[in-house]
């Protein structure tokens, strides 16, 4: 069952997915955006990237704490 709603059916994928919510926090001041995830009450920054959020990227980095710089 979706923990959206509690009444529709979900693969065993989708209810992984919903019970890790994975999502993105820009700042403007640094221009980068982090990767959050929210498991078991605890958010973690999972991963970050320079520029806006989107989704490319942060399939991407997702996972990816280090950088280079040049």
């Amino acid at each position: 069952m979706s923990r959206k709603d509690n009444r529709t059916e979900i693969c065993p994928d989708c209810g992984t997915r919903e019970a890790v919510e994975v999502y993105t926090l820009y700042s403007q001041e640094g221009d980068i955006t982090f990767i959050m995830e929210d498991k078991e009450n605890t958010t973690s920054v999972v991963g970050f990237y320079y520029g806006e959020p989107n989704d490319e990227d942060t399939r991407e980095f997702r996972g990816k704490l280090t950088a280079e710089f040049e």
